[in-house]
């Protein structure tokens, strides 16, 4: 009987112990969400360790902005990580600082011209076909170049900068290199300068082409004498590192040049985008102009010196230095029977002064049949900065069979 009840109380106790647990889960059932809980927040603490992948996307960024550079906050973000990539070695060097002048006001800029007039430096009064250079810089002598006519060849510093410099880097680059004929850039204070139509406020140059055998003077450019690798170098540097509003070359040696770049493996969509006789841009850099087929015209920009002319154009003019029609409009008018500069200036709200300033006129003649430049008042306008068009830098050249390399490759 003892053994038979010792028996039971051991076959029901193992029961009990294993029903046990199964009691205690509802009691603490209630504190499973405070027991998950845990286990939830602890799931989520890899969401903190995975924003490096985040961080990590912005270090693509510069590279996809190259041309622009990193935002505020991507340039900010890199520096307090230290990030290497702030200054790449391969980054170009900053943009050169602009003119001090330029910070200063008209007043200031009409005081400071006053007191000392050269400390202004080239200022480039009004527009290249109706316009004045005050404190112009004529281009100096050198082995590398021949200026025809020094009385005709004052510029703005950036203009004289970047003539210089475009023949120099040819003559570096494709040793032996000529001198090469510079004809007009502007009178030493701007103004009419026959027989041009510009070339009145020191942007605007005559630049002869590269020759085999070489030339001192403009020759017409033809298949049998042109120097091609040399002319071809220089123009590509004018429209790649200088700031140009236009190249004029006729179309003929534009179409010379275009073959010598072809065979060369120049990018061909940059040469789209430079020649006109490509015919696939609205607004190349290089244009067909009659007369230009001895010698390329080149019409620089001045940004410093055109934003303190535009400045200084009001004080200038009622001192008298600057000539009445700078800064003024300029409409065409062909002359007809019965016209007199009196007429023209009453019709169009000018001075006889002015039109005569215009067109380089030292009487009251005008002839019958023939365009003259009027120049029209306009409203003073706040003064800005001139636009300074996107040089296009070209891309190197493919390697193409049978393209010759070599400062030897001269000519055809």
């Amino acid at each position: 009987m003892r053994r038979w009840f010792f028996g039971l109380v051991f076959l029901v106790f193992p029961g009990c112990a294993a029903t046990a647990p199964a009691e205690a889960g509802p009691k603490t059932s209630g504190r499973t969400p405070m027991l998950v809980q845990p286990v939830q927040a602890t799931a989520r603490k890899p969401a903190p360790i995975a924003t490096p992948v985040a961080t990590n996307e912005p270090a693509a960024d510069p590279d996809d902005d190259d041309e622009e550079g990193p935002d505020d906050d991507e340039a900010e973000a890199a520096e307090a990580e230290g990030s290497e990539a702030e200054a790449p070695v391969a980054a170009p060097p900053p943009p050169k600082p602009p003119s001090p002048l330029l910070a200063l006001s008209v007043t200031q800029l009409e005081a400071r011209y006053r007191s000392d007039p050269a400390s202004v430096g080239p200022l480039s009064l009004g527009a290249t076909n109706a316009g004045a250079l005050v404190n112009g810089v004529q281009m100096p002598k050198s082995e590398k170049w021949i200026v025809q006519d020094p009385s005709c060849a004052w510029g703005t510093q950036e203009t004289v900068d970047a003539i210089a410099r475009s023949i120099e880097k040819v003559a570096a680059e494709h040793p032996g290199a000529p001198p090469l004929a510079i004809g007009h850039i502007s009178s030493k204070k701007g103004g009419h300068l026959s027989p041009h139509r510009s070339h009145q406020s020191g942007r605007d140059v005559d630049l002869g082409y590269y020759h085999n055998p070489p030339k001192t003077t403009f020759v017409r450019a033809t298949e049998s004498n042109l120097d091609l690798e040399r002319t071809f170098a220089f123009v590509k540097t004018i429209v790649s590192e200088s700031d140009v509003e236009l190249v004029l070359i006729d179309t003929s040696v534009q179409r010379l040049l275009v073959a010598h770049a072809l065979r060369k493996g120049e990018d061909e969509a940059w040469l789209d985008q430079v020649f006109q006789v490509r015919g696939k841009h609205p607004r190349p850099i290089v244009r067909h102009a009659r007369g230009h087929g001895n010698h390329l015209h080149v019409r620089y920009v001045s940004p410093v010196a055109q934003e303190l002319g535009r400045r200084a154009g009001a004080f200038l003019k009622r001192e008298k230095v600057a000539p009445p029609h700078v800064a003024d409009a300029v409409v065409m008018h062909k002359a007809r029977s019965g016209d007199t500069l009196q007429i023209l200036a009453r019709r169009y709200g000018t001075t006889v002064e002015a039109i005569q300033g215009a067109n380089g006129l030292k009487t009251i003649d005008i002839k019958m049949g023939r365009t003259y430049r009027i120049p029209v008042p306009k409203p003073p306008a706040p003064p800005k900065a001139p636009a300074v068009p996107k040089r296009r830098a070209a891309p190197p050249p493919r390697t193409a069979a049978g393209a010759t390399r070599g400062p030897s490759a001269h000519g055809r």
